[in-house]
């Protein structure tokens, strides 16, 4: 996006850039949440999810085309709305359907599996943004591996519904499943407000706190903790199914988030900042991707898996807005240091509430 940005307008436009990404992240929130309703009631109807898959597919490559074609920042905001359209119809029917389907038994190994798209996406877009390669082209290349990935599942026959088998909870649990699910919700939100404000001031953070590492030694060591967090990711995953100790993990996951933090936020050389960040990055991306295979077990039996992860996928999207309000309230007058101890803390406070007995 920021490439097509300066594609069209000959400069950088941090204001369009901007307006893209405010204008992303709240069509995808609404929209994953909408496609999950609708591919519910598809479901209800005696329908399967994977039509919609093929469906997004088609909708995302179109919508690549409409991106790579725009030639004004009308045409590209539009094609961004599209794209973002497009894009979550495939993911909310794509995640919604393996929620249904894969057994509670595997629901840890399901969350170690999402954590693997992350180097995936990370590999692509450095394959996709080398100096020899057009926009145009990246786009075109992405557009073909998209469906090499998504066709293999979106073509199987569908299989039988796991949720539809379980009985329906009585009217005293009902009230607890809603309060554990609204509970995890609120987890999320608080780790994804310390994962996404880490990533949008890590380059100011060095810059204040130690002014020697370069912007091309981040991103490399991002890359680094998304591939070191993969297979931990599946074999914590693993673990945690057979041991159903999804919680326990989480927490381990929970308190090395906070302890990276904490040594940004004390350490005296560039070194110990880089290592502060690693752990943080790796054990945030791994308990993300666990957590949704946690929040898959928990979701309430009346709550139907659209619906249901399109509001968790909501805490992906509304961090945004608490992060412009952290960034504006804390860093100008305090710095970064306290920027990580104050995300240090709600880190912990995530932590705490993932303690309750009930959960």
């Amino acid at each position: 996006m920021p490439l097509r940005i300066v594609e069209i307008g000959g400069r950088p436009d941090p204001v369009l850039l901007s307006a893209a990404v405010l204008l992303g992240g709240l069509t995808a929130g609404l929209a994953n949440l909408g496609w999950g309703i609708l591919g519910d009631h598809v479901v209800e109807r005696g329908g399967a999810r994977r039509p919609l898959i093929l469906v997004g597919l088609a909708g995302t490559l179109f919508s690549y085309g409409m991106l790579a074609l725009a030639d004004s920042p009308a045409e590209l905001l539009i094609a961004l709305f599209c794209f973002q359209i497009a894009l979550n119809l495939l993911l909310s029917a794509l995640v919604a359907a393996a929620a249904d389907e894969v057994p509670a038994r595997d629901k840890g190994l399901l969350g170690g599996v999402l954590c693997v798209g992350a180097p995936a996406g990370a590999a692509a877009s450095v394959l996709a943004t080398l100096p020899e390669i057009s926009v145009e082209r990246s786009l075109f290349c992405t557009a073909l591996i998209v469906p090499i990935f998504v066709l293999p599942y979106a073509l199987q026959r569908h299989a039988p519904y796991e949720r539809l088998l379980v009985q329906e909870p009585s009217a005293d649990r009902a009230p607890e499943q809603l309060h554990a699910f609204v509970l995890l919700w609120f987890v999320r939100l608080l780790l994804q407000i310390a994962s996404k404000a880490m990533f949008f001031f890590l380059v100011y953070y060095f810059a204040e706190t130690v002014r020697q590492v370069r912007p091309t030694v981040l991103a490399q060591l991002t890359l680094i903790a998304a591939v070191g967090a993969a297979p931990s990711a599946l074999f914590l995953g693993r673990l945690s199914d057979r041991y159903r100790g999804h919680r326990t993990i989480l927490l381990v996951m929970i308190a090395a988030m906070a302890g990276g933090l904490i040594v940004m936020a004390v350490q005296t050389n560039w070194i110990l900042a880089l290592f502060g960040y690693l752990i943080f990055a790796c054990s945030a991306a791994v308990c993300l991707a666990l957590h949704a295979g946690f929040a898959m077990l928990r979701l309430p039996t009346g709550l139907a898996s659209g619906k249901g992860l399109g509001l968790l996928n909501l805490t992906n999207t509304l961090p945004a807005v608490a992060v412009a309000g952290l960034g504006m309230a804390i860093v100008p007058q305090y710095g970064y240091r306290v920027l990580c101890w104050v995300l240090a803390a709600a880190v912990i406070v995530a932590g705490g509430a993932l303690t309750y007995r009930r959960l």
